[in-house]
Order: structure tokens, then C-alpha cells, then sequence
């Protein structure tokens, strides 16, 4: 069979709780604007301690988690009864789109030029399917409202028409502009679950529970909605078929799709009496222990090539056959795309006993086929799955989700000012040490420096700076200097606190200062900082020590969206649900304490998967782990005073970890937080 190179797009989206005014919608006037439904891959689904499993929205959520369009705000927190605002409503819909290039800046005043939700807010605007409020601002921060978000998910779907009337009981409280699209909501039954007593409650704000029902429902009766390969990368179709009704189907969709074939053959093939339904032969017994797997003939020597895999089989006992489990847990599938398909005379389409085989494959919603089905049926399901473009690989897809530039060894900063992507953390140096220390880095190419006011080295840090300006190692405009100011009596007393920082560096200005911890001064003290932004003293501003719920709370309150959230990162505590949220707020996230931290170091070094991989490389364990904080687009400040580890830590960029490399490191973590903060 011909050969057909593709791979999965995947679009993570995170919807993110804020919450400030409301206000009323202004319609919009243009509408050409055509839009295609999300085509995301999917996900393993995650267990929510707050969405019961008879919840009314718990298989939207479910839906939307699996398919990568909603996920929690934590691990284990879906947050159903919490608003979203109407930046995020713009982002996932520019997402969905295929996150296309704006050019525009935004046009309205409370919409920040380079946040993370600029190019959203310009596109959703420019395309008629988000307006402003009067006045010519956005409502960046105000929470949507129910008619609002059923408005602009129907202007997203082009403006379809709906039915004559909304069988709802309080219709003529629905706004004007929103009558046609709540009628089109209600005919297509996505408002389901949304109305009680058949009211509807246009004004309300829409909770994320309503969110994902709106969408799961949308998203479920569109066709086009379900994701699938796209050119790029190899494709196998691999199928069992032990009465060869299966076999027809894979072999039209390997001729359709040029793909490779591969027949999943057992090694002891089953007779006819084994087939025998309720007769307790060989399949009934295995149909029914799910720890059965019968041995495969053969294996695919080249899986690694495939990006995506059609999967074909006969529907036992209402179940996939074991060894269909076998080929799974055969190989590492991890990142790539599964299709499956079945035949079955009267039993339903099914999947969900072998998903979990395969953890961290993409997969697809298949279809059931009867046997006997045309080649020419199966070619309009194909052609219906909707191929997007071709997708990069884990690594890349982090990076660039992160803004991180390999090339120039750095990240554009949503302050528009770019950061090193790797640097030295300072704590701990003091006097001489620290100056010599800091001083080694900068002739080693460190161009990123973090201290802060607590570690009680400011002015040691200036004056290793002012003496490599005047050595001629570097100028003013090449390092990065991050400081920070401390709870209690500094954010208690920020103006103060600020400039004491700027005078014990005395480097003339700071390229970012954070705040160190939560503090019931913070949003005072952030907002001072904003007005040394103003004065030109600080270029960016950011947080340090901030999780999920410390950010929903905050964000809401300040001006400036950080540039940028320092949490403690290694691979024995990976954040892996604080990271992805952080850098949907188009936040770049950095990692203190990257190599485990005082006490920890040795033994973080020491680790058998971490050295392992480093002796593949030729590389020492420190540089795997720091080059694994950096493909999962974590800025990296380990601290040394050594100048031969302070060099070492600087090397990076001369090879790679493959995707199986970082799921290994990815699984060594612990939850261990080494410091209390």
C-alpha cells in the first residue's frame, strides 16, 4: 500500500476562572465570518473530587476533558459553579479556529496590546463574533453571561437559523440580539441541562459546569467537530479479524488512506468452537477476565515511525476482544493518534474498556460498521473525520506553547521585553562568593540573574553586574536582573520596599520584579510596582510562589497581567497541572529549586532514570534535568558558586530528549515539595 504521512493536532484549551462586573452585550453588525468547530485530539480523563458522577453536567465535562477543550483548575478540581470571563471565551474560540494570525492590535481600552488574550480579543472583534461594550471597551475581565456565551457560540457557528420560538418560559427576558441565537441553541438542544422549569435565566452568569454542556452538546451533533490525522506522518492500519469480517474495512481505509497494513494475527488462532457464543469456550472465558491477553504472532517492528494508528476489530460480548488489549500494552503510544473502528451484527460502537492501554494517546471517537459495508461508507467516514494540519511533536508543541526561541536561548515576555530561558538563581550566595558567582556566569553567557530582597544579596548581585559592565564582559542591556520583594512589612510599605531594592542593586533600572509570596498587601504592593513600570524604573513585573487558586484570586484585581510565575519545579515536583494553566494565561512559567534544592540535590542526581538518560546523551544528570524543565517551557535558574557547574549548566542546547525520555522523567514525580512555600 501506498504510504500517507500525518499526525494529530491537538488543542489543549484551559478555561479560567475570573470574575469581575457585568454588563450587557453589544451586538455585533458583521457577519461573514466562517468558522469551523474545535477538532482537538483527546485525553485521558481525569476524576473530579467536585463533579459527581450523576451530576447533569458530568458527562459534558467528562466529554470536554477527554477531547482536550476543558480541563480542571487543578488535578482533582473541575470548579463547575465557577463564572469565566469574556477574554477566555474569545481565547478558546480563537483556538478552536486553528489560533489564526492577527496583525491588529486591540482596539479597546481595557485590552492590554501583547497579553495573553490580545490576539483573541482582536480576532473575535475583527470577526463580529465578540463585540465591546459602549464606551469602546471589551469587558476583558467581566464574567459572561449566559445569553452572551450562547450568542457568540452561535455567531462562531455562523449564525445558523433556529426554530420560530424557544420553548423556554421566560423568552422575553432574552435580550434582542439574543433571541435568534437562544431560539437556534434551544432547537439544537444545547441549551440541555442549562434551563430549569424551563427558565432559562438570559442575565445569569454562565458557570464553567454550563460552559462545557454548551460546548459537549454543540460540539457532539456537529460532524466536523471530531478531530483526525492530517498529513505529516505515517499511518497503520492495524486490525484483528478472526471470521474476516473486519478485514474488508481495514483494507479499504489503508487503500483510502495510503496507509500500512497490519493484520493482528494470535498465535494460537481460534477454531470455530472457540467463536461459540454462551457455550463457555476460549473467547466467552476471555470476554469475560479483563486480565486476559492472548498472545500476538509477530509485533510492528517499525511502531516509532506511525504518528497514527486505524484500529480495527469485531465487537465480543459487547467489548473489544483481548487481544486487542495485547497490541495495545505492545507498545508506547504515547503522543500518537488511535482511530478505532469495529463491525458488529447488533451490539454498539465501544472503546471504553482499552483507552486507558494506551496512556497518552490521542483518541479519536470511532464508528461501528455492520458487516458488509461498502468501501465507498467507509471512505465518507474518513473524509468526515476533518484532518487538520499537521501537528509537531511534544517537545516542540511545549516550547512553542511557551514562546521559548532555542536559537536565541530566550522568550518574549507578554511585556513585550524578552528573557533568557536560562540563568542563576542566587539564593543562598552572599559576599565575596556571590559576586565571584555571579560574576563566572556572566563570562560563562549566563544572561539572566534572580535574587530578591529576602536572600539578603542585592547589593552583591550590583556590583558583580557594575564590575562585569566595566571589565567590558558585558553591558547593562544584555543581563536580566529579576528581584523580589518580601510579605509583611515590605509589601505592607511597597513604595519603600521598591526603591530600597533599586538602590542596593544600583544597576539603574530592574528588568522584573515579583512579589514573593501571597500577602494580604499583595495586590498593594503589585500595584506600586505598576507605578515604577510607569516611571521606567522596573520593565516587567511578575509573581513568585502563586498557584491556581492564588491566581484566580489575584489576576481580577491588577492592571498588568504578570509576565511571569516562579514556582518551585524538578522532577520529583512537577506542577504538570499549574504549568499548562499558567501558560494559557500567556504567563511564562520559571522554575526555582530545578535541581531539587538544599538536601535534595544529590539524591534528585543520583536517580537511575535521570543518570540513565544522561549517559545516553554524554551529558551530566543536572543538564538532563534542566533540559527537561526547558521542553516542558519552564525557564530554568539553577544556583552554583562552582564556575565548572555554573558553565556545565549553561550547555543545553546540544541535544535532545525524545518524547519517550521526558515521559520517563515525567514519571518520576513524587508530589515532594522541598520548602514549605
Amino acid at each position: 500500500m501506498k504510504r500517507l504521512k500525518f499526525s494529530m493536532a491537538v488543542c489543549m484549551i484551559c478555561f479560567l476562572t475570573m470574575t469581575s462586573c457585568s454588563a450587557a452585550e453589544v451586538p455585533a453588525n458583521d457577519k461573514d465570518v466562517t468558522a469551523e468547530p474545535l477538532a482537538a485530539g483527546t485525553t485521558q480523563t481525569a476524576t473530579f473530587s467536585d463533579v459527581p458522577a450523576d451530576a447533569w453536567y458530568a458527562e459534558a465535562i467528562a466529554y470536554c476533558q477527554q477531547h482536550g477543550i476543558m480541563s480542571g483548575t487543578s488535578a482533582t478540581v473541575f470548579a463547575p459553579e465557577a463564572t469565566l470571563t469574556r477574554a477566555m471565551l474569545a481565547t478558546v474560540l480563537h483556538r478552536m479556529s486553528g489560533t489564526p494570525a492577527v496583525s491588529d492590535a486591540p482596539v479597546f481600552t481595557d485590552a492590554v496590546a501583547g497579553s495573553w488574550y490580545s490576539d483573541a480579543v482582536s480576532w473575535a472583534a475583527k470577526n463580529s463574533i465578540i463585540s465591546g461594550y459602549g464606551g469602546g471597551t471589551f469587558g476583558v475581565n467581566a464574567p459572561a453571561t449566559r445569553e452572551q456565551a450562547v450568542t457568540i457560540l452561535w455567531r462562531y457557528a455562523g449564525e445558523p437559523e433556529g426554530s420560530a420560538v424557544a420553548d423556554i418560559s421566560d423568552a422575553a427576558s432574552v435580550s434582542a440580539w439574543a433571541q435568534a441565537a437562544v431560539r437556534w441553541a434551544n432547537a439544537n438542544g444545547i441549551l440541555e441541562g442549562m434551563t430549569n422549569n424551563r427558565r432559562f435565566d438570559p442575565k445569569t452568569n454562565i458557570k464553567r459546569g454550563e460552559v462545557a454542556s454548551m460546548l459537549y452538546h454543540y460540539l457532539s451533533n456537529t460532524t466536523s467537530s471530531q478531530p483526525g490525522p492530517a498529513a505529516g506522518g505515517k499511518t497503520l492500519v492495524a486490525y484483528f479479524s478472526a471470521t474476516n469480517t473486519t478485514r474488508p474495512l481495514a483494507e479499504y481505509a489503508a487503500d483510502i488512506l495510503g496507509a500500512d497494513l497490519y493484520e493482528i494475527v494470535p498465535e494460537v488462532p481460534y477454531t470455530d468452537a472457540d467463536l461459540a457464543y454462551y457455550t463457555n469456550g476460549r473467547a466467552d472465558r476471555e470476554q469475560n477476565d479483563s486480565t486476559a491477553r492472548p498472545a500476538i504472532s509477530g509485533s510492528v517492528e517499525n511502531m516509532a515511525d506511525y504518528d497514527a494508528i486505524f484500529l480495527g476489530y469485531p465487537i465480543w460480548h459487547g467489548q473489544p476482544p483481548r487481544i486487542i488489549s495485547t497490541f495495545l500494552e505492545s507498545y508506547d503510544l504515547a503522543g500518537k493518534t488511535i482511530v478505532p473502528f469495529c463491525t458488529s451484527h447488533s451490539s454498539g460502537y465501544s472503546d471504553s474498556s482499552i483507552k486507558s492501554l494506551a496512556p497518552g494517546a490521542n483518541w479519536i471517537t470511532g464508528r461501528r460498521f455492520a458487516g458488509g459495508t461498502s468501501r465507498s461508507t467507509v471512505e465518507e467516514w474518513i473524509n468526515g473525520l476533518n484532518l487538520p494540519q499537521p501537528a509537531v511533536d511534544a517537545v516542540t508543541s511545549a516550547t512553542s506553547k511557551a514562546g521559548f526561541n532555542f536559537e536565541t536561548k530566550s522568550v518574549t515576555l507578554n511585556s513585550g521585553y524578552e528573557m533568557p530561558i536560562n540563568g542563576l538563581g542566587t539564593y543562598s550566595l552572599h559576599d565575596k562568593t556571590c559576586v565571584n558567582a555571579v560574576k563566572s556566569a556572566l563570562a560563562s553567557g549566563v544572561r539572566l540573574i534572580d535574587t530578591a530582597s529576602a536572600y539578603g544579596n542585592e547589593e552583591e548581585v550590583g556590583q558583580a553586574i557594575r564590575e562585569a559592565i566595566d571589565e567590558g564582559i558585558i553591558k547593562r542591556e544584555d543581563v536580566f536582573v529579576i528581584t523580589k520583594i518580601y510579605p509583611g512589612s515590605e509589601m505592607a510599605n511597597p513604595e519603600q520596599s521598591i526603591q530600597a531594592c533599586l538602590d542596593r542593586l544600583d544597576i539603574g533600572y530592574v528588568d522584573m520584579m515579583l512579589l514573593h509570596h501571597p500577602d494580604r498587601n499583595d495586590v498593594k504592593a503589585y500595584q506600586a510596582m505598576e507605578k515604577f513600570v510607569e516611571e521606567g524604573k522596573i520593565r516587567s513585573l511578575g509573581l513568585s510562589n502563586w498557584y491556581v487558586e492564588e491566581l484566580e484570586s489575584f489576576l481580577p484585581r491588577v492592571t498588568v497581567t504578570p509576565a511571569l510565575v516562579q514556582n518551585e519545579i524538578h522532577p520529583y515536583y512537577q506542577e504538570n497541572d499549574v504549568i499548562p494553566y499558567i501558560q494559557d494565561l500567556g504567563i511564562v512559567v520559571q522554575g526555582w529549586y530545578p535541581l531539587g534544592g538544599r538536601g535534595h540535590t544529590a539524591e534528585l542526581l543520583g536517580d537511575e532514570v535521570i543518570s540513565g538518560i544522561a549517559k545516553a546523551h554524554g551529558v551530566s544528570s543536572a543538564q538532563v534535568i534542566l533540559r527537561w524543565n526547558l521542553q516542558k517551557g519552564v525557564v530554568v535558574i539553577p544556583g552554583s558558586s562552582n564556575p565548572d557547574h555554573i558553565k556545565e549548566n549553561t550547555e543545553l542546547y546540544g541535544f535532545e530528549l525524545t518524547d519517550a525520555e521526558m515521559a520517563q522523567i515525567n514519571a518520576l514525580d513524587r508530589n515532594e515539595k522541598h520548602d514549605w512555600y
